[in-house]
Parts: structure tokens; C-alpha cells; sequence
């Protein structure tokens, strides 16, 4: 089967499911039953932007209907009215490889990783941070990240930093060698260059006039996402992008292959 246009994956994924889903379950969807083999990087900030396209453009035309927050539905199987999403207003989310403005994308927290291993990253000066949006989608290099990162231990966060002056990749190579060095075995991030469908991170992306609400909001989001309160039902409101998957340093399997190899051979 070729490749189907991201619509029609979508369109076909909602048919067959007769109900509403959370954009990222399409986009998984869509990705398990071969609707497309190609699917970039951010297939489901991807899935998103077509889903609000279609909807702003068409209105009440679309063959899609917003149900709830990052939640839809074909309309074909939209029963009552009421289910449409009236409190929240459509914002039109601009594909990742446009030009992002301020005003076009006013997300503070834009891709983040939760509780990533220490040991699937290669050290070297500055380290790969590989990650993907969801398997099969491209991977994404966050060493040059910049945001708010956590380092953990086995049983709590040991430290929360910064990394601005220096990235992502930089911030956490410096953790490994000073007075955290052995006392954390995993990290988080939340980073504010969003991602391109190509993979690269949009770098030159400006943030301004953030007021009170926005910092409020900010630490709430970090918090909830880090923490994982049982009580919290929402994400953080600063929340555009998604979480990434972490993914093994080559290196390292090159490294247990070759581990592997010398074994085999020391047995004949």
C-alpha cells in the first residue's frame, strides 16, 4: 500500500474506529496499520495541524468535529451537537516546517523527555540526546535543547536546573563529572525550541511578553508532568509538543555487539 495523504490516514483511522480520539492515537493509529510509512518527526503534531486545519477552514463543513481538548471525531458519527468543543477556541497549529512567530505559536514548553536513562547515552564532549515522537516516526537530536531539565536517583529528583547559557546535551555532560556525577541514573526535560517535521529544532524561535499567568502555568505544567500528581487530570497549559521517546546512543549498542562478539569468541 502507498503512502495515503495525512487527511485521508486520518479520515480513515476515525471511520474505522466509530468514535473520537486523542490526536496522538490517530497518529499511532495510523502508523500500526501502514497508512503510512513516511512519517516524519512529529507525525502527531503533524496529525494535529491537519485535524485543526481542516476544521478552521471548513467549519461546519469538515469531515472532522473537535470534541474535546486534542480530542476528536468524524462527524459522520457525531450524534449530538453538544459534543462539539465550544469553551475552548479553535487555535490553527501551523505545520512544524512554516515559519514560527510568537503569535502563530505562543508555547513555552514545546517537546520534553520523562525520566530518560543515563546509561543509553554516549558521553563523548557533547552528547547525542536522541529521541522520537512515537515509533517509526524520525529521530530528533536535543543536544542544542534549551529549557528546564531534572536529574534523578532511584528514588527522587536530586537537582533541578537551567540550561540556557549552555544546552541541553552541554548542562547534563557537566553533571556527569562534578558532585551530582554519581549520584543520578536518570533525567528529565522540558525544552522550548519546537521540533520541525524534519527533525531539526527551530532554534531562532522567539518567547516575549510572557506575564505572571505564563510562569504560574509553566511551573504547573513542569510540575504535573514531572511529578505525575494522581489528582491532576490535565497536562500543563504550556504544553504544545509532546513527549519524546528515548532512544539508545549507537554508540552503545556498537559497543554491546562488539561486548558481545568477544564473548562469543573466548567460548570456541
Amino acid at each position: 500500500m502507498s503512502d495515503l495523504k495525512w487527511k485521508e490516514a486520518i479520515a480513515k483511522v476515525l471511520e474505522e474506529e466509530k468514535k473520537a480520539l486523542h490526536y496522538t492515537d490517530i497518529a499511532e493509529l495510523i502508523a500500526e496499520r501502514g497508512y503510512r510509512k513516511s512519517l516524519g518527526a512529529t507525525p502527531q503534531d503533524t496529525v494535529s495541524a491537519n485535524l485543526t486545519t481542516d476544521i478552521n477552514t471548513n467549519k461546519e463543513k469538515s469531515i472532522f468535529a473537535k470534541v474535546d481538548r486534542g480530542i476528536y471525531i468524524s462527524r459522520k458519527f457525531l450524534d449530538d451537537r453538544s459534543q462539539l468543543l465550544t469553551d475552548e477556541p479553535e487555535v490553527e497549529v501551523q505545520p512544524a516546517s512554516t515559519q514560527i512567530t510568537t503569535k502563530e505559536r505562543f508555547k513555552i514548553i514545546n517537546a520534553y523527555g520523562i525520566y530518560w536513562n543515563r546509561n543509553l547515552v554516549y558521553w563523548k564532549t557533547i552528547p547525542d540526546l536522541l529521541g522520537i515522537q512515537q515509533i517509526g516516526a524520525s529521530e530528533v537530536n536535543f543536544k542544542d535543547q534549551i529549557g528546564i531539565y531534572l536529574l534523578h536517583d532511584s528514588r527522587e529528583t536530586i537537582y533541578v536546573g537551567q540550561a540556557i547559557d549552555q544546552p541541553l546535551g552541554q548542562r547534563l555532560k557537566n553533571h556527569t563529572s562534578d558532585r551530582l556525577g554519581g549520584r543520578w541514573d536518570r533525567f528529565s526535560w522540558f525544552g522550548f525550541y519546537p521540533v520541525n517535521e524534519n527533525g531539526k529544532l527551530h532554534i531562532d524561535i522567539k518567547i516575549e511578553n510572557i506575564r505572571v499567568q505564563n510562569f504560574g502555568d509553566i511551573l504547573e505544567a513542569i510540575l504535573i508532568e514531572s511529578i505525575e500528581p494522581r489528582q491532576n487530570r490535565k497536562q500543563g497549559n504550556l504544553f504544545f509538543g509532546l513527549e519524546y521517546l528515548q532512544q539508545e546512543a549507537p554508540e552503545i549498542k556498537k559497543k554491546l555487539k562488539e561486548q558481545l562478539i568477544r564473548e562469543l569468541t573466548d567460548k570456541l
